[in-house]
């Protein structure tokens, strides 16, 4: 029998929003965590960037929360601006229709509206860690309230630096909080974290085998360090891709691979967070829009970023963790969309390379040249067959993110 949203027994509003939006049958993610979180528990969920993870947390938070008072009793803390503000836009569109008061605060932007809206008060605060605590110190929101608490990707957050920010935030809320923390990975300093701030979690750990969309094609093409800008501006010009999202391992890489890209004649725009919060606003909107097709961005997007028509990502710069070409590739192959994943390999890359393959638990096809005939090892024969069994599954789950 087809899983529905309707077996959790859900708010009238909230199944009303989520037929509006489309959302059919609950993600496997959404399906294990729900009832432990409908039931208030708290819950540890290990699960990559489009998994329906956002709808999990808000979903729980929107059917128990009851609006009105002057401090939040829901706060939700993400890594980066970009993940905070479409967190907040998913709580906005099934909030709506139960009268919930969202307020949205990250840095990088002037404080005084943030400020104005939660001293207009508010039921659900979403923000950065910076600027929530920047506003907590300053006895601008007191957390004394808040009964739910959301961790979304603590592992970024851990790698950003923000983690001691986490701990100071964690420990203004009430010990009688529901606390949901979620994470791609749990290295020892995140599963610190939980052992000092959750209460007998539920843990989930979602299957290996769903970390990656089976409708991107990965490859590998394999060149010089010196033409790697060549090699794109050719590759480029024979995949004649839509929309691309270009990784550099550095925020100086990103504005030097724009401006050769631009000298190529292509429309670009750049992300990272050298920039202003408006002019990467303006940036995603460019990109959005089609007006600029590539964006060349740093690691700063390669979680959280909702663009779901994404047709080609190239890791420009091979990630120095397996992980992140996960993340990285995760902006492409989005609900039910084929994608493609390339990334240019040279000679002191192919260590890092290898270890994607053993992450992926395959082979990635290789090209030597741009044009050349690919070169394939033999693929996994299980990661072959599951392949296979997937083809034609097109049903909508969930959300994305």
């Amino acid at each position: 029998m087809p899983k529905s949203f309707r077996q959790f027994a859900l708010a009238p509003e909230i199944l009303a929003a989520l037929d509006e939006a489309g959302y059919v049958a609950p993600t496997p993610i959404q399906e294990r965590a729900l009832p432990a979180l409908l039931a208030g528990r708290d819950l540890i969920g290990v699960a990559e960037t489009g998994t329906g993870k956002t709808l999990a947390f808000l979903l729980p938070i929107l059917q128990n929360l009851e609006p009105g008072g002057p401090d939040p009793r829901a706060l939700v803390i993400c890594p980066t601006r970009e993940l905070a503000q479409q967190v907040a836009a998913e709580a906005e569109k099934f909030g709506a229709r139960r009268g919930m008061r969202m307020s949205l605060v990250y840095g990088g932007t002037s404080s005084g509206e943030q400020k104005r809206k939660l001293v207009a008060g508010c039921d659900l605060l979403i923000g950065t860690p910076g600027r929530l605590l920047d506003f907590v110190q300053s006895a601008w929101v007191s957390l004394r309230r808040v009964r739910h608490l959301v961790l979304d990707e603590a592992d970024r957050m851990l790698d950003m630096g923000f983690i001691h920010d986490v701990d100071t935030i964690l420990r203004r809320t009430p010990a009688s909080r529901q606390t949901m923390l979620f994470s791609a990975t749990v290295p020892e300093a995140v599963r610190a974290l939980a052992d000092r701030y959750l209460h007998d979690p539920e843990v989930i750990r979602m299957h290996a085998g769903t970390r990656v969309a089976r409708s991107v094609e990965h490859r590998f093409v394999e060149v010089a360090q010196s033409r790697k800008v060549e090699r794109l501006l050719e590759l480029l010009a024979r995949e004649k891709p839509g929309k691309v999202l270009v990784f550099t391992a550095t925020r100086e890489g990103t504005s030097e691979l724009a401006s050769a890209l631009r000298r190529g004649r292509h429309h670009v725009v750049s992300l990272s967070s050298l920039l202003s919060q408006a002019n990467r606003e303006r940036a995603l909107e460019a990109f959005r829009s089609g007006a600029c097709p590539i964006l060349v961005a740093t690691d700063v997007a390669g979680r959280g970023l909702d663009i779901i028509d994404i047709d080609l990502v190239v890791n420009f710069d091979v990630p120095l963790q397996p992980e992140d070409y996960v993340h990285r590739i995760g902006r492409t192959g989005r609900a039910a969309r084929a994608g493609k994943a390339i990334t240019l390999v040279s000679e002191m890359d192919e260590r890092r390379a290898v270890h994607i393959e053993r992450l992926l638990g395959e082979s990635i096809v290789r090209e030597r040249a741009v044009g050349a005939a690919p070169r394939e090892a033999a693929p996994s024969p299980r990661r072959s067959s599951r392949r296979r069994a997937a083809r034609g599954r097109t049903t909508r789950r969930g959300g994305a993110a």
